[in-house]
């Protein structure tokens, strides 16, 4: 470590507002775009789909991810692997509320390929998944002693594996298959967040995470990063951006932002380092402190994560399975977003108060109970669907919205 900016001692310990704003925006970033990308008949306008989202999408919340990993109380890989296995039953429970449930509902009342076919959506590589299979991941790597740059180097070097079995690898034949295949490389199921594509950016918050609370120049160092990470950015989306490269997907594409190719996900990595700089420096010239309502957002993302989607998705369908279409125009869908947002933030502020409904807090018995039921019914959701099914629904065929 560089002794002019760090300490062998740890000396920057407590929450750290620039990630908590960072979580915050991305929060809010979050629950806008899946408003305004599954309520509208029209996609993000192509701009704020190519730029915005490359830049402060989903990577963003896995670096966050890794530098948690960094704080959470429990460091051992039993704890780590406790959590994954947490994660992916939570994410499978939101899969089968928000896809599965208003899906065979509307199946069974109005029929139509549709609805059965996002119904097998209960299989999918979304991003709790991802978590839970980067929280086992990581779990091992800790089981084998490995020190925070050679989980860095391990999460570059699975992406550039997942680069190249792109560019060599056919999806296999069976369509189950192919969608277990899925959570792991991108294939012609719903590969959203694959593991070896996307990995590589909670190693870097984990590797960020490892030297954070060593930080004892945070100005000086804050400089001496965005004077490196900002021009180096510019530089290569430069070209990125102007330049055909024929081994890399086109920028703003559902395959570019699927599969995170090493050079973009390297870039975007630097561009996020250098964000994080600039994010202190707002932070300390606006006083050092965050308003409460921003705290609130970056202690509760995974609750919003699940929660807003339950606005969203389920009324996907209800206008679907009632109109044949979603919404026109932009105003309503963004209104429909301040509601979600307002909703969100009430649901949580409640449950923390007075429900206390968290997977946390289910024990013994019960834990038992509502694992086996949600693995259960993913199995049978899965298995009454899929041979019902003429065309699966996923990303490259925009889930067959009419």
């Amino acid at each position: 470590m560089d002794s002019r900016y760090f300490s062998e001692e740890r000396v920057n310990t407590g929450r750290q507002p620039e990630i908590d704003l960072l979580k915050a925006l991305c929060v809010i970033g979050m629950i806008f775009t899946h408003v305004l990308l599954d309520l509208r008949n029209d996609a993000l306008p192509g701009e704020f789909d190519a730029y915005v989202t490359h830049f402060f999408g989903a990577n963003t919340f896995m670096i966050c991810m890794g530098i948690g990993m960094c704080y959470t109380r429990d460091q051992s890989p039993r704890g780590y692997f406790i959590r994954g296995f947490a994660l992916l039953t939570i994410g499978q429970f939101l899969n089968i509320v928000r896809n599965a449930i208003p899906n065979l509902i509307a199946y069974w009342l109005v029929g139509g390929q549709f609805f059965i076919a996002n119904s097998f959506l209960v299989l999918q590589s979304d991003i709790l998944s991802f978590a839970g299979l980067a929280f086992f991941l990581m779990g091992l790597l800790k089981k084998l002693d490995l020190k925070a740059g050679h989980i860095l180097a391990i999460g570059v070097l699975l992406n550039l594996i997942a680069l190249i079995l792109w560019h060599g690898m056919e999806s296999p034949d069976n369509y189950f298959v192919s969608q277990l295949l899925a959570y792991f490389v991108i294939t012609d199921a719903e590969a959203y967040f694959p593991l070896l594509c996307y990995f590589i950016f909670p190693a870097l918050g984990y590797f960020i995470g490892s030297y954070y609370p060593h930080i004892k120049d945070k100005d000086g160092l804050a400089n001496r990063v965005m004077l490196i990470c900002f021009p180096l950015t510019v530089v290569y989306y430069f070209f990125r951006f102007t330049r055909e490269w024929s081994y890399l997907p086109e920028v703003g594409g559902d395959l570019q932002y699927n599969m995170q190719p090493t050079p973009d996900a390297i870039f975007i990595s630097i561009f996020t380092l250098g964000f994080i700089a600039l994010l202190y420096k707002i932070v300390k010239a606006a006083g050092g402190r965050l308003p409460k309502v921003i705290m609130h957002f970056s202690a509760n993302i995974n609750s919003y994560y699940c929660i807003h989607y339950m606005f969203v998705l389920p009324l996907q369908t209800i206008l679907i399975a009632a109109t044949g279409e979603l919404m026109d125009g932009i105003l309503v869908p963004f209104l429909y977003g301040c509601l979600v947002t307002f909703l969100c933030y009430w649901i949580i502020t409640l449950n923390d108060k007075y429900w206390h409904i968290h997977f946390t807090t289910l024990k013994g018995t019960g834990r038992i109970v509502f694992v086996a039921a949600v693995w259960i019914a993913t199995i049978a959701i899965a298995a009454y669907a899929y041979p019902r099914i003429d065309e699966f629904a996923n990303i490259w065929n925009e889930y067959l919205i009419p």
